[in-house]
């Protein structure tokens, strides 16, 4: 797939994943970005609407520990926000067709709670595809202390405005372990589109309109980076439980919003 570049300023909690769902006013933003993704085998005319929502709150997150393959679950703020998210959403678009979240705790148990937030009798189905950026021998470091080797080491290097794929080579370049090896922006959002791609093929198929997928910031980020859609991304990252929406038709992805977080409003 073609690579995008964008210059994106990050701040360390964008590189972390830190980032509390908070601000309820804060608008989606939209795009236009597009991209072709594997040759459709079916329904070329199917409009398929993924709604790629970032897990809720959890338990790392709020002690500011390196969170990828590592896992916690949600917090009592994460739990009651992924369910008001799921009510809000389904009030305003409507049940969902098909669920699928990755393979980890918070990621289930986000995708499980708005699925019962909207009155849905459907389960999530678990993909590791969906999984967050491996952070190797930092997971479960303080995030602080990763992100002074990841900026010191950019830094030195004189990049001041790194792009997310530099981030991401900078917390390869500084795996204090290298016997875990940790991943790259590249190889995450190869998986996720892998992942996303046989989804929104599966729901063209079935003429299923709306699929909810629950993944993480990282991973989310770098896909939207190759849609072309890196100067949407927030400096401070995706914020917790923040929906944004894909369409899919005749094997093209568009990105319509990006770190939409009105769905958390309280009613």
């Amino acid at each position: 797939m073609t690579r995008k570049t964008a210059r994106i300023a990050l701040a360390t909690a964008a590189v972390l994943g830190a980032t509390a769902l908070g601000g309820w006013a804060a608008a989606p933003v939209e795009a236009t970005a597009t991209t072709a993704a594997n040759p459709p085998t079916s329904n070329r005319d199917a409009v398929v609407q993924v709604y790629l929502t970032r897990h809720g709150e959890t338990m790392l997150n709020a002690l500011h520990l390196v969170q990828g393959w590592s896992d916690s679950p949600l917090t009592a703020a994460g739990r009651s926000s992924a369910t008001t998210i799921g009510a809000n959403l389904g009030t305003e678009i409507g049940q969902m067709d098909a669920a699928y979240s990755s393979d980890m705790v918070r990621h289930h148990e986000t995708a499980t709670l708005m699925l019962e937030g909207m009155g849905s009798k459907l389960s999530a189905t678990r993909d590791e595809r969906l999984r967050e950026l491996n952070f190797g021998g930092w997971e479960g470091a303080k995030q602080s202390e990763m992100g002074a080797a990841v900026f010191g080491g950019l830094a030195q290097q004189g990049i001041t405005e790194p792009t997310l794929g530099q981030l991401t080579d900078a917390i390869k370049a500084t795996n204090p372990v290298p016997a875990l090896p940790a991943e790259d922006c590249e190889e995450v959002s190869d998986r996720m589109q892998d992942s996303l791609d046989a989804i929104a093929e599966d729901a063209a198929k079935h003429r299923d309109d709306n699929v909810l997928v629950v993944s993480s910031g990282l991973s989310i980020s770098c896909l939207l980076v190759d849609l072309g859609a890196a100067h949407l991304l927030p400096p401070t990252g995706l914020a917790n439980g923040a929906v944004n929406l894909l369409t899919y038709t005749a094997g093209r992805w568009t990105v319509k919003t990006v770190n939409d977080t009105h769905f958390a409003a309280q009613p």
